[in-house]
């Protein structure tokens, strides 16, 4: 009995463990082009506004850690550059928020662009996958939201 318990107590952890990679594996898309960093943020910034929003905030996210690289014993540069910008959709994030008021922990939503120093040329954009409230009414509007993070970064990367 007991090579039966350890079994499933193996088959049980393994699927835990599944579980935890392809949740965290769900937490980001991005998708890479390849073209000047400066060119694929314009890129980026005209797709948000062709999507009727306006971007609340900018964080440079490689010049925070280019400054305090030293400070932390850092050794290596990391990006040629790295940055976030943060928007939301009023008529989305309402539809969200209706659903359960625990949904506004998803807002703003962020959408990032880098180059990284090993592979110049390649720029990735991409952005946090809201996940939010459970409930069907939760994951219609958390849908609609994921919808158009990925159509604004599949029109900025030409993907």
């Amino acid at each position: 009995m007991k090579p039966a318990l350890n079994l499933l107590a193996t088959m049980i952890l393994m699927m835990s463990f599944s579980s935890y990679a392809f949740a965290n594996e769900a937490a980001l898309r991005s998708y890479s082009t390849q073209g000047e960093y400066a060119e694929v943020i314009q890129d980026v910034e005209d797709a948000i506004q062709d999507a009727g929003l306006n971007i609340d905030y900018r964080g440079n996210i490689g010049g925070m850690l280019d400054r305090t690289r030293k400070d932390l014993g850092g050794t290596e540069k990391i990006y040629k550059g790295a940055l976030f910008m943060q928007f939301c959709s009023a008529r989305l994030s309402r539809k969200m928020m209706e659903a359960d008021p625990a949904n506004m922990g998803v807002c703003p939503y962020i959408v990032y662009v880098y180059e990284t120093i090993k592979k110049p040329g390649t720029v990735v954009v991409g952005y946090k996958r809201p996940q939010g409230a459970a409930g069907e009414a939760s994951q219609k509007a958390l849908n609609a939201i994921d919808k158009l993070l990925n159509g604004i970064v599949k029109e900025a990367t030409g993907n």
